[in-house]
């Protein structure tokens, strides 16, 4: 009898979260989060606990043991529920999480820090911008998902994207391997390794980038103009900027102090008309896009290959992370013999490149789309109309989270009452 892995996606709505099976055992989750203006099936800890039923109804164990838990990148769309405190009730071998979530790593915290800086000094001047009310829900989406708090958007029960992933680093009630793995570990690529909780399991990493040289490219710093346009406006809002050093361009020997005469004449009128430019002509639904694709681009891509099964996992990858994969010879090999397609990003336009579906990947696999579609710019064309016809041109039968048909394709069932597909492969 042939084996099969089983791969199980959570109706959570705008957001990820799934459960594969793998032959003899093993159980791999991939992202637990949810959106607040975007919830499917489940608020708050009722995700968690239909993942704990699963999981012992699976092992037929009467405690719940989840061999590798994986988070994709920090946005509350692939993490929110690791803020339940009924993970205490779950035990895992492992927890992988992209490299920059690596609270050792100087690269890492210093882009955090300025990523944060950035998101507050734009939630700060949020107010000075005349936004439509679709534009201003749009901005709040992107900022909340990417972890700012914002007046009246705070979760209930003190939850966090701070504090999830503080869950993903030291939560749990056990845990074999006492810290992350954090994904590429090296920066050969792509990067392949087993694991002891895996046995027979080959996993292949693609993304995120691990080169220094590339995190350039990630830093909302890069764009200094708009940087610093965000926290001008902060500060003439009359609240406190969130870094004062986004105003500076020089150290403080270059810089005029506020006692010292004749400030206002060092500037040329020409000059003093560019900064108030500067200042007033950042666009703040751009700006909150930065800041969203730049946690994107940080998104775990996997390859799981078991036996002859190989299933993509690409996260939220966005295309510069896509134009270094399609790059790589040996990329897209791996890729030209996938089995099975999670589409990036709820099926956004820049999450699934028209190279990756139509010359790339085999025809006729199989692939899941975890989305909503509703109102709201955010979700505008999501999912993208002329990807799903890109996926039924090559033959390539999918479900999306949001719309099940009554019959559905080869190899799917529905489960719970729609709150959950699953999709067994031969391997």
């Amino acid at each position: 009898m042939s084996k099969t892995v089983k791969i199980r996606m959570y109706n959570v709505g705008f957001g990820d979260s799934f459960l594969i099976t793998l032959p003899d055992g093993p159980l791999i989750l991939i992202d637990a989060g949810f959106h607040s203006r975007g919830k499917g099936e489940f608020s708050g800890d009722e995700l968690v606990e239909q993942i704990i039923k699963d999981v012992k109804s699976i092992t037929g164990a009467e405690d719940a043991h989840i061999d590798v838990v994986i988070c994709t990148h920090r946005h509350a769309d692939h993490l929110f529920a690791f803020n339940s405190s009924l993970w205490d009730q779950v035990s895992v071998g492992e927890v992988w999480l992209p490299w920059v979530e690596d609270r050792k790593n100087e690269k890492a915290v210093r882009l955090w820090k300025k990523q944060a800086s950035f998101a507050m000094n734009l939630a700060t001047a949020l107010s000075s911008f005349q936004l439509n009310a679709a534009d201003r829900e749009s901005v709040e989406f992107m900022l909340w998902n990417a972890g700012v708090e914002l007046p009246g958007m705070a979760a209930a029960g003190g939850w966090s994207n701070a504090k999830a992933l503080d869950c993903l680093h030291e939560g749990f009630a056990y845990r074999r391997r006492t810290k992350p793995r954090f994904l590429p570990a090296t920066r050969t690529f792509p990067e392949s390794f087993s694991c002891p909780d895996l046995p027979d399991v080959v996993i292949h990493v693609l993304g995120p980038p691990r080169d220094p040289e590339l995190i350039e490219e990630l830093d909302p710093e890069a764009d200094g103009e708009t940087y610093r346009a965000l926290a001008m406006r902060a500060a003439a809002s009359g609240e406190a900027v969130a870094d004062m050093s986004a105003l500076a361009a020089f150290g403080p020997e270059w810089q005029v102090r506020e006692d010292e005469g004749g400030a206002e004449d060092l500037l040329t009128r020409n000059e003093k008309k560019w900064l108030e430019n500067l200042a007033t002509g950042a666009d703040a639904l751009l700006a909150a896009t930065h800041v969203d694709n730049m946690i994107n681009s940080t998104s775990l891509v996997l390859v799981i290959e078991v036996g002859k099964a190989r299933l993509l996992f690409p996260g939220d990858a966005e295309w510069g992370t896509w134009k270094r994969i399609l790059a790589d010879d040996d990329a897209r090999a791996l890729l030209h013999n996938a089995t099975f397609l999670k589409v990036g990003h709820h099926g956004s336009h820049n999450a699934t490149p028209k190279t990756l579906v139509e010359e790339v990947l085999p025809e006729g696999i199989p692939a899941m789309i975890s989305t909503q579609e509703g109102p709201g710019n955010y979700r505008n064309n999501i999912p993208l109309p002329d990807l799903v016809t890109a996926l039924e041109e090559h033959d390539m039968r999918h479900v999306r989270s949001d719309q099940l048909p009554e019959r559905l394709p080869r190899g799917f069932r529905k489960g719970d009452d729609g709150k959950w597909i699953e999709l067994s492969i031969p391997c």
